[in-house]
């Protein structure tokens, strides 16, 4: 099989075992791009977004993705929106012309622990994250 024809064979691979996957972030740049992608390519058969609020969205790629509102100070309250996910994508934070000279660092650690260490699935995509984004 030649390089051209190894991408798709994986990508319908990957459809047909029908994992679902969860965004944080999906409101930020990064994660807009992310959700587009994910959609586009229909490589899951659930799509979640967790975050602070519920988003809304006109187009009809949209229709079927669910939406977990949590508040990130109480994430021991919402352990149930991180399961039943087999991927999970961490795409919180902020672009420096954003967040202006003031930059604001939020430490995210101490709020997931407690959700994380519950959820072995979620520690390594977790601290992933918390590492590339002091990066």
């Amino acid at each position: 099989m030649d390089k051209t024809e190894v991408l798709p064979k994986l990508r319908e691979d990957f459809r047909m075992q029908n994992k679902s996957v969860f965004i944080l972030g999906a409101s930020g740049e990064t994660g807009r791009v992310l959700l587009k992608e994910i959609l586009e390519q229909s490589l899951f058969s659930k799509v979640t977004l967790i975050g602070r609020r519920k988003l809304t969205f006109h187009e009809e790629a949209y229709k079927n993705v669910s939406q977990e509102v949590v508040d990130f100070e109480k994430l021991d309250d919402y352990v149930s929106a991180f399961q039943g996910h087999d991927v999970g994508f961490c795409c919180l934070g902020t672009t420096r012309n954003k967040a202006g000279a003031v930059r604001k660092e939020y430490i995210f650690f101490p709020f997931c622990w407690p959700v994380m260490s519950r959820s072995p699935f979620l520690l390594p995509l977790f601290l992933c994250a918390y590492c590339s984004a002091k990066m």
